[in-house]
C-alpha cells in the first residue's frame, strides 16, 4: 500500500512540476479532446491565461486549464505561448519558425504561414519558358485560373481549422503563398492559408485595414498582412516579366518599378522565404 501511495504521490508531483503557465496567442477553440472533431467547450480570446496540464504532440494539441474559471480542455499547441520560467527565458512558440530555419526572416512569425501546413506549391503548367504566354501576357488574368468561391470557401474553413483560428472569417484572406500572378497552384491546399489583414492584437476586415493604411501609411503599429503581401506579389510579378517585350505590368509598376529581372523560380523563392523582407525593401526606396 505504501508503495502505491508513493507512486501516486510521485505522479501528482510530476504533474505539478510539468504544469506551465501560458497564454493564448490567437483566438482559439477549447475542445473536449485533442481533435478538430471534438466538441467546442469554450472560445478563448487571444491573451487568455491558461495552465498547460499535458501535451499530445502527435495531434498538435495541449490540455490546459483556464486561469479565470478552471475550465479544462484541449487547444492547438501552436496557439499557446508558454510564459517565462524561473530557470530560463521565454519558451519558443511551439510551431513558429526559427530564424535559422526560415532563412533569418525579419518579420514576426505570425505573419508567415506554418511551413508544415502551407509550404507553397507551384502550378506545373507555368514555366520559365512559357511565361510570355500566360502570367506576363497582357491577355492573361488571374481570373482565368482562380478557383470558384464554392471551392475556396471550403478550403478557407478547412485551413482556419487546421491553423486553429477561431476569429471571424472576414479577418482573413485565403491567400496563395505562391500567388497566381507568379505561377502558384490555384487550388492546392498546400499553397493556401488564412492570412490576417490585421494581427492578433488588431483584428481587422479588409476594408478596415485599407482604411487604416490610408490614414496611417507605412505604420508599424499593426503587423503587415494580406494587403501588404499583395503589393509584394505584384512587384515580384513585374520583376519576373520586366525583360519580356510588351509584357503585362501590375498596377504598382509606376510606384515600385522593377529595377532587376528575376526568374520565375527566384520570384517564387522570395515569396516562400520572406515576402516581408521584400516589402521592407520596397518601402525603403525600392532599392
Amino acid at each position: 500500500m505504501n508503495k502505491i501511495l508513493i507512486v501516486l504521490l510521485a505522479c501528482l508531483l510530476s504533474g505539478v512540476v510539468t504544469a506551465q503557465e501560458a497564454s493564448i496567442s490567437h483566438n482559439s477553440n477549447l475542445r473536449s479532446g485533442p481533435s478538430t472533431s471534438s466538441k467546442i467547450v469554450l472560445s478563448l480570446p487571444a491573451g487568455t491565461a491558461v495552465t498547460i496540464i499535458s501535451k499530445f504532440p502527435r495531434s498538435g494539441y495541449v490540455r490546459v486549464t483556464t486561469a479565470k474559471d478552471g475550465t479544462t480542455g484541449w487547444v492547438y499547441q501552436r496557439n499557446v505561448v508558454e510564459a517565462e520560467t524561473k530557470v530560463g527565458g521565454p519558451v519558443s512558440h511551439p510551431e513558429s519558425v526559427s530564424k535559422e530555419a526560415a532563412g533569418a526572416r525579419v518579420g514576426d512569425s505570425s505573419i508567415y504561414p506554418i511551413p508544415t501546413l502551407t509550404p507553397g506549391k507551384a502550378d506545373p503548367s507555368v514555366t520559365q519558358s512559357n511565361i510570355a504566354t500566360n502570367i506576363c501576357n497582357k491577355g492573361w488574368s488571374t481570373g482565368s485560373v482562380r478557383p470558384a468561391t464554392s471551392v475556396t470557401n471550403k478550403i478557407k474553413v478547412e485551413t482556419m481549422k487546421s491553423y486553429g483560428f477561431a476569429d471571424a472569417a472576414n479577418h482573413y484572406e485565403l491567400d496563395h503563398l505562391l500567388s497566381l500572378q507568379n505561377g502558384g497552384c490555384p487550388d492546392c491546399v498546400e499553397n493556401l492559408w488564412p492570412e490576417a489583414y490585421g494581427d492578433q492584437k488588431h483584428p481587422m476586415t479588409q476594408n478596415e485595414r485599407a482604411a487604416f493604411n490610408k490614414t496611417t501609411p507605412q505604420s508599424t503599429t499593426v503587423f503587415a498582412g494580406a494587403l501588404e503581401k499583395d503589393v509584394v506579389e505584384n512587384h515580384i510579378h513585374d520583376e519576373i516579366c520586366v525583360g519580356i517585350p510588351n509584357a503585362k505590368m501590375s498596377m504598382y509598376a509606376k510606384k515600385f518599378p522593377a529595377t532587376v529581372s528575376v526568374t520565375l523560380q527566384r520570384g517564387q523563392e522570395i515569396l516562400v522565404a520572406d515576402w516581408y523582407a521584400c516589402y521592407l525593401n520596397m518601402m525603403d526606396g525600392n532599392k
